[in-house]
């Protein structure tokens, strides 16, 4: 959950969201593969959302509700997060009730329920299911409790570790992360092998982005891939260890157990690299992001995360919104068009990714614009990209911009923003910020309504780096051959400030002028 990750609700323009009918919404294209916490997480995630604005429509509202009372079962089938159950309800009762006030924006109070009558659909909260969940909280917790003193008192530290195990899945169960984080921060302590560090980072990693939750992931990525190295560091079952004296028996005994642990390698490759993605898209790496997402299709797919952490379909068009925002037409083609692994992975229901894709390879701007005004709602809905939907949107505009003018000379107006589909005033404006931020070279002529082109020259370029060079290269020597005579004069530079505030220069006691340092001064005493 978001509110325990520290994450703040940041504002997004949500009017996008009004070209959803939530009569007709496919629910089963947006839930997928998703399960369990993963799916409670995307459901709640639409209400959070929405009343997270200041004034949302009725449109909005109503999806909202819908998506709440969607995850609302599932909670009270799987979970005993009571605290997100009542957060839900409170949330309906919004969407209901827009115009009510409230003293408080916590979830309601359970006790405060008991008087109530109604259904959750109506924003009344299951009183007695909440408190059976408390209780079978509690009851559980004093149980781990109670075991763990006994294993502590007797340093069993196996069924230590396996305790704290034990409470991390009870505080996953319960909603609440930061104990997770806890229990995990113990079992590290009673971990005893690279295998037990590997089991317990995959874990780490699994129920932080369960969460939507990237704040422990850098840290735990990189020490899950040293100890996957200690523990398999064949990464390929060819570099088996094969020599003159084994038996065959023992050669293919080998090859078995290399290509074993490669294929752990490779699972746990693809978990982090998950990890590695969605870490790089909170940063904003959107092309770190889109290279490690991409390549999970080409090493065999998400295996046991699929619809656990991730969903393929999800993967897919996440990877396709990245790639268009930060790589190249000839990248774009490369990892997506051409690689039949991401032509698999589309959901049916998605099929305008693969035209907004080739709309966008095809330098139909135009088209691809138009497809990516209709596909702003489900970047929205997606849990994972909707705070950046608006710099996402923004950066493949301004790369389908650049990409436009570069092969040319001059460019005119009117046809520019013809194929951008806006008016020419807003086509200079855009382009005289795109000249500005660097990201091309272009002079307005507002007389005859054209873009000028600055064409690089690579001879000047050249030239102008040839001589960056050189200047480099002469003061880096002329620095070496002056601190060669000053050792060679014997001369101490101590570049500590004195009490008058300069460097001093000094000469060991009883050492005579060397050769070439007769008359020798320092530049400064000159």
């Amino acid at each position: 959950m978001d509110v325990e990750s520290g994450k703040t609700p940041v504002q997004l323009p949500l009017s996008a969201l009004d070209a959803i009918d939530p009569d007709t919404f496919n629910w089963n294209a947006y839930i997928g593969t998703y399960k369990g916490r993963a799916l409670i997480t995307r459901l709640s995630h639409i209400p959070k959302l929405v009343l997270s604005q200041a004034k949302a429509s009725p449109n909005a509202r109503k999806l909202a509700r819908v998506a709440a009372l969607r995850a609302i079962p599932l909670i009270k089938e799987q979970t005993w997060d009571h605290n997100l159950y009542l957060r839900l309800v409170s949330q309906i009762d919004q969407t209901l009730n827009p115009g009510k006030t409230r003293a408080t924006d916590d979830a309601m109070d359970v006790d405060a329920a008991y008087s109530k009558k109604g259904s959750e659909a109506e924003g009344t909260p299951d009183s007695l299911w909440v408190q059976v969940a408390r209780d079978k909280e509690e009851a559980e917790n004093n149980r781990l409790n109670v075991e763990l003193n006994g294993y502590i008192a007797n340093l069993i530290k196996e069924s230590i570790r396996l305790t704290y195990l034990a409470q991390a899945e009870l505080a996953l169960k319960t909603g609440s992360l930061v104990e997770a984080l806890r229990a995990w921060q113990q079992v590290r302590e009673n971990c005893s092998g690279a295998a037990h560090f590997v089991e317990l980072g995959l874990a780490v990693l699994e129920g932080s982005l369960q969460f939507n939750d990237t704040s422990v992931v850098s840290g735990n990525a990189a020490k899950t891939s040293a100890s996957l190295d200690r523990l398999h560091p064949v990464k390929d079952a060819s570099d088996a260890p094969v020599s003159s004296t084994m038996t065959r028996a023992q050669v293919e005994m080998s090859r078995t157990q290399a290509a074993r642990s490669a294929e752990v390698r490779r699972a746990v490759g693809v978990k982090l690299r998950v990890a590695r993605g969605l870490l790089a898209i909170d940063s904003l790496e959107f092309s770190r992001a889109a290279c490690e997402l991409g390549e999970i299709g080409e090493e065999g797919g998400l295996g046991e995360w699929d619809g656990v952490v991730i969903s393929t379909a999800d993967l897919a068009f996440l990877t396709a919104i990245l790639a268009l925002a930060s790589g190249s037409r000839d990248y774009i083609k490369e990892v997506l068009l051409d690689r039949p692994s991401f032509h698999a992975a589309i959901d049916d229901s998605q099929p305008w990714i693969l035209d907004l894709v080739r709309a966008f390879v095809g330098a139909n701007y135009g088209e691809a614009l138009t497809i990516l005004r209709k596909a702003e709602p489900y970047m929205l809905l997606n849990p994972f990209i909707a705070p950046h939907t608006p710099v996402l949107l923004q950066n493949i505009r301004q790369r389908a911009v650049v990409q436009y003018v570069t092969p040319f000379s001059s460019v005119r107006i009117s046809q520019m923003a013809e194929a951008f589909e806006t008016d020419e005033d807003s086509m200079v404006y855009e382009v005289c910020q795109l000249a500005e931020d660097g990201a091309i070279s272009a002079r307005v002529d507002l007389v005859d309504r054209v873009f000028n082109i600055k064409e690089a020259d690579p001879r000047a370029e050249a030239f102008r780096s040839a001589l960056e060079g050189g200047y480099k290269i002469t003061a880096a020597t002329q620095a070496n051959v002056f601190r060669m005579r000053l050792k060679e004069a014997g001369v101490t530079v101590d570049m500590g400030d004195d009490e008058g505030g300069g460097s001093k220069i000094s000469k060991p006691l009883g050492q005579s002028k060397s050769r070439g340092a007769k008359d020798w001064k320092a530049p400064w005493h000159a």
